[in-house]
């Protein structure tokens, strides 16, 4: 249950509480680094043990565009895992297969095939992952900059292999930020992919959900409690309530736990304040 004050008179901070069930988050770049090589995405011990503490008393789900067989062995605390988008899900044993993929898509492949090609004539750090069934089937791509010198650059170059992507009928997910865009046979949203694994899972109470970019917005609009991630080197426009700095989520999920899930402004105002006074700055 979510417990909202009146806000006072002035700028003072409302007060409110809420008792957690469930801590959905995204992986890349919340819950591991950003700039890392994809093998070395990896969660920091300390986060890993309080994620598994915390599993222990609400649900955790990761809802990730990676693929399933990328993802499952990073995150055995997770009570649930929507991957690729959501295209895949696993809870417990049970893997749910989105009906819209379960035949090949010869245009996934096809522009795959392509985009390869293309990216290995680039002189610059530019990599393409594919994500694929438990199968091994192709389902969807990432065109992927991140250790580019030069985002921009890298980002430019790229654009001309997603705008064909496009033409194709293929689904594409891009940010003018974050160093990286998925290819998807089929629309996907984060949200979408939120709500099928809260079900799923048979989460009743509130769910913390936790993300780094733009992607992730969809899912902060049907969250309880909306939680936006900050990089030193990415600052995209995240339509989450609070805000914390990716090093400070270990205290943050420290105090929640010695909270007892109950949730409070105090946790996380301080972030938040800043990121509202930037926002207000820059309009």
């Amino acid at each position: 249950m979510l417990i909202i004050a009146c806000l006072p008179p002035g700028n003072i901070w409302p007060l409110k509480m809420a008792k957690v069930a469930a801590i959905f988050s995204d992986y890349d770049g919340t819950l591991s680094p950003l700039e890392v090589r994809r093998e070395d995405a990896f969660i920091s011990p300390r986060r890993r043990r309080l994620l598994a503490k915390a599993s222990k008393s609400v649900q955790i789900g990761i809802i990730t565009t990676k693929d399933l067989s990328f993802i499952k062995d990073r995150v055995p605390f997770a009570d649930g895992i929507a991957a690729t988008c959501g295209l895949e899900i696993q809870v417990g044993d049970r893997i749910i297969i989105d009906e819209r993929i379960r035949l090949p898509n010869k245009k996934v492949e096809k522009a795959y095939q392509e985009a390869l090609a293309r990216i290995l004539q680039m002189p610059d750090n530019v990599s393409v992952e594919r994500k694929e069934t438990e199968n091994g089937e192709l389902v969807a791509f990432c065109i992927d900059w991140r250790l580019a010198r030069d985002w921009a650059e890298a980002q430019r170059k790229t654009a001309p292999i997603l705008a064909s992507c496009t033409e194709q009928g293929l689904y594409v997910v891009e940010s003018g930020i974050s160093p990286f865009a998925n290819v998807f046979p089929v629309e996907v949203s984060k949200g979408d992919a939120f709500v099928r694994l809260r079900n799923e899972m048979g989460v009743t109470g509130s769910v913390i959900y936790l993300g780094d970019s733009e992607a992730d917005n969809p899912a902060f609009q049907v969250a309880d409690i909306s939680i936006g991630i900050k990089h030193r080197r990415t600052v995209p426009e995240l339509l989450s309530k609070y805000v914390l700095e990716y090093l400070e989520l270990d205290g943050f999920l420290s105090n929640l736990i010695d909270a007892d899930f109950e949730f409070r402004d105090e946790m996380i105002e301080r972030n938040t304040r800043q990121e509202l006074d930037r926002r207000t700055a820059s309009k």
